[in-house]
């Protein structure tokens, strides 16, 4: 577009619910305009277009009861649907990359190249064995996958301006939340409902990116086995318990006789020793590049950021400081009607806003 609009909302269309910002440039300060957490009940068995007819009304109902003008909107996708890879290409220009990036790419992609929306992004020139090499990110992402976002964002009576990938949103928030000049390596972890999505990002670029299937509702069977109990009274049981972490903690469980309490907390450590380990693998991995920084914090994002004592845990298992997120930091004055437990799960939803906001300016 010729004049590419300041304003647009950041929708992320999760599971459990769907996440909505909006922010406003005023005197070249952002400010946010808006923002909505719109829980998702929808049954299991629902057909894929009913589903996606429901979740644009939710959002077209939240817009009008706002009042929110904005025509454009940035979603994202993550998951199954998306895969991201950092190669190392042969050293060509724009021009030449670009008619040819479909052959170079596809031996690096799992899925069929015609059934895929591919881009890439250079990082930097290198050499491999005495050859110039370009190190490159190629995203692809499913073609039905991005179509659907775009099917929902239009129903809702928006314009899509950009899928973009969950991860990179979170590089973007990042980035403006971080002090200039840091140049340590932080591990992002966004825990939703289906899925976690984990970035690595190394002197503000993403240099690791995975989706890890153990979230939300990994917790809520866990937690349903443990208790006997149906998904919703376990989701509840999750969101009213803490993991009990120090072995006082444990003994005052034990002497007050909270069998409840002591099931939701050895459950949801079981669950999270294994996303303990899926996130150590991609360390490893990490470090194995030969890295001048290892890991020097990791902050949490999503619902389950909101798990009692899930900072504590991690960080005793991790060995390093373990943070939640909030989003809106950057932000010279903080919204004041913003629920506690509702902005660590509006990470995605910034990041997108912001990452069209910034593409723009630049």
């Amino acid at each position: 577009m010729m004049f590419p609009p300041k304003e647009v909302i950041g929708i992320d269309i999760g599971n459990y619910a769907v996440k909505v910002v909006c922010f406003i440039e005023e005197k070249k300060s952002l400010k946010l305009k808006d923002w909505g957490y719109i829980p998702l009940a929808i049954k299991p068995d629902t057909p894929p277009e009913e589903k996606k007819a429901i979740i644009s009304q939710e959002i077209k109902t939240y817009l009008k009861k706002k009042g929110l003008q904005t025509r454009y909107a940035v979603a994202s996708i993550s998951g199954n649907a998306v895969i991201v890879r950092y190669v190392k290409l042969p050293k060509l220009s724009k021009k030449e990359l670009a008619l040819t990036i479909n052959v170079e790419a596809e031996p690096f992609i799992p899925f069929d190249i015609k059934d895929v929306n591919l881009t890439y992004y250079i990082l930097n020139d290198t050499s491999d064995d005495g050859e110039p090499k370009m190190d490159t990110v190629l995203v692809a992402a499913k073609r039905e996958a991005v179509q659907d976002k775009i099917d929902i964002i239009s129903g809702a009576g928006l314009d899509p301006l950009i899928i973009d990938v969950d991860s990179f949103a979170l590089e973007t928030l990042y980035g403006l939340v971080t002090p200039k000049g840091d140049n340590s390596s932080v591990l992002l972890l966004n825990i939703g409902q289906k899925v976690t999505n984990l970035s690595i990002v190394s002197q503000g670029v993403t240099r690791v990116v995975r989706d890890i299937f153990i979230a939300g509702s990994t917790f809520d069977k866990a937690i349903g086995k443990a208790l006997k109990c149906d998904p919703a009274a376990a989701d509840a049981a999750k969101k009213n318990r803490a993991v009990l972490v120090s072995d006082e903690d444990k003994e005052a469980a034990i002497e007050a006789f909270d069998r409840e309490g002591l099931a939701v907390s050895k459950a949801a450590s079981g669950v999270l020793r294994d996303l303990y380990t899926e996130v150590s693998r991609s360390i490893d991995f990490y470090l194995s590049q030969g890295v001048d920084h290892s890991i020097s914090r990791i902050i949490i994002s999503g619902g389950m950021a909101n798990l009692g004592n899930i900072t504590r845990f991690l960080s005793a298992e991790f060995k390093v400081p373990v943070e939640v997120a909030n989003p809106l930091a950057f932000l010279a004055e903080q919204p004041k009607n913003m629920p506690k437990d509702v902005l660590p799960a509006l990470a995605v939803a910034a990041g997108l806003a912001l990452r069209k906001l910034k593409d723009w300016e630049e």
